[in-house]
């Protein structure tokens, strides 16, 4: 008995979430005689891979922290997500999938205060949850700092006149919701029932996890 593609997708369609996806490519830069990523590469910043061609698309996301059987391979953590896509959308391995509904991040960022404005974050900040700096003084969003993207900001246009900020070159952590970024650590199982395509699963690891 084949499973017909078409209760699939609109399953997935009904029960599933958008998320952001973008294609990962291995960097130009690595085209050497070591096979390595260049620390300075302008392209992927020494990271070896570039993120490509943003587009929503809408699957199923579980976590696999009930699945013993996965847990037991000793491939997975117990913070890894399967992704089901539509059965039209290809995401492959090392892609990047981003979650458009925000999470806690994890320990959060180690910083230092720099020359500039702002200072460069991991992930694409929503709200805060914790901001302290090594002399132990406590920040406040929006009166000493604000998200903008993937920055914190110190100084802008109307900050509150009792706003404080780090001197340059105090280190501080910030623990913060974000936009979650995933990167499809292994190649994704293939579903095909009678030659049609039934969608596949993916398997997905937050980035900031090696």
């Amino acid at each position: 008995m084949s499973i017909d593609p078409v209760p699939v997708d609109g399953f997935v369609t009904t029960e599933g979430e958008t998320v952001r996806h973008l294609v990962g490519l291995r960097c130009w830069c690595i085209a050497n005689k070591e096979g390595q990523p260049e620390p300075g590469c302008p392209n992927c910043h020494g990271e070896g891979f570039t993120y490509e061609d943003e587009k929503e698309i809408v699957g199923l996301v579980t976590s696999i922290s009930g699945n013993r059987k996965l847990l037991e391979t000793g491939l997975f953590y117990p913070g890894d997500c399967i992704f089901s896509p539509l059965t039209g959308d290809t995401v492959s391995e090392h892609d990047k999938v981003i979650f458009t509904w925000p999470l806690p991040y994890g320990e959060g960022d180690a910083l230092k205060r720099g020359n500039d404005d702002d200072d460069m974050l991991y992930y694409e900040a929503v709200s805060n949850i914790f901001l302290r700096d090594e002399d132990k003084v406590i920040y406040t969003e929006n009166i000493d700092f604000r998200f903008v993207g993937k920055r914190i900001e110190w100084t802008w246009t109307g900050k509150p006149a009792e706003g404080k900020k780090p001197a340059t070159g105090i280190r501080y952590t910030v623990k913060y919701r974000a936009y979650i970024e995933w990167i499809a650590f292994i190649p994704p199982v293939t579903r095909v029932s009678h030659g049609e395509d039934i969608g596949s699963k993916v398997f997905l690891r937050q980035r900031h996890i090696p």
